[in-house]
């Protein structure tokens, strides 16, 4: 069986990428087939943030030109996770809706999709082949705002936002923020999740190690297992001791 899940924002640097890639472990932590695709193609993130050096013949586009089958596309990344990347050769920055449909036809589990950020046609696309929606935001009004023009997109494709979500990026790090029923309100939708953009996620990400495995007992670590249960409908416990591991974590960095 097969689910796919894009992971969808109004606008770039909001924790999309983060998102896709930290979330995509913790599903594989609870035993799920996850596949990550990054359909990015213009600004393709997913490989750097998962310390891959992308194969142009292991890639979304050769799959989509037909060089490759859905399967001959996918890299095997260190942990064990399968990724599809975008190659940064840039020929056709459109997606085709079914070459994409072939693709996604072919594979299983969970695909988990690092949609492109903006309102262009692929992200139209993308949502039409998704079964669930994630809308990655920050508590501030422009990213707000543009996950507004998300969401109503998602309600044309699907007829309305039962399957689609909101995750809360970057919390805490906006000194000023709207609060969530504001959130929840404009877009909409119900927040599922509150990502803090804590010391051990900002450090993941420049050393290239989602945060689930660079710092599993951080704050944000433990937010995106959480979120990887609650998609699943598993039970979340959180890590006994998490706070003095996270101490001594902090020791240790000093």
């Amino acid at each position: 069986m097969r689910k796919v899940i894009s992971v969808v924002s109004g606008k770039g640097g909001v924790g999309k990428t983060a998102t896709t890639s930290n979330l995509a472990l913790a599903l594989q932590e609870l035993g799920e087939k996850v596949i990550a695709i990054d359909c990015d193609i213009a600004g393709s993130n997913l490989a750097l943030h998962l310390d891959l050096h992308p194969n142009p013949e292991r890639s979304l586009q050769s799959a989509l030109e037909g060089r490759k089958n859905a399967i001959e596309a996918i890299t095997l990344h260190s942990t064990g996770l399968m990724v599809m990347p975008s190659s940064h050769t840039i020929k056709d920055e459109n997606i085709d809706r079914r070459k994409f449909k072939k693709i996604l036809n072919r594979l299983d589990g969970i695909v988990l999709i690092d949609a492109p950020p903006g309102l262009n046609e692929n992200l139209h696309t993308i949502i039409d082949l998704s079964d669930e929606v994630i809308v990655v935001t920050n508590p501030e009004i422009p990213a707000v705002a543009d996950a507004i023009k998300i969401v109503e997109i998602v309600k044309e494709k699907k007829g309305g936002t039962e399957n689609c979500w909101c995750v809360l990026a970057k919390v805490d790090e906006i000194k000023k923020q709207l609060n969530e029923g504001e959130i929840e309100m404009a877009l909409e939708l119900p927040i599922i999740s509150r990502i803090p953009y804590d010391r051990e996620l900002k450090k993941s990400i420049f050393d290239r190690v989602p945060v689930v495995r660079h710092s599993p007992y951080s704050s944000s670590a433990i937010e995106y297992r959480k979120l990887a249960a609650w998609l699943t409908n598993q039970s979340f416990e959180p890590p006994r001791y998490a706070t003095v591991m996270r101490f001594l974590g902090k020791l240790r960095g000093r």
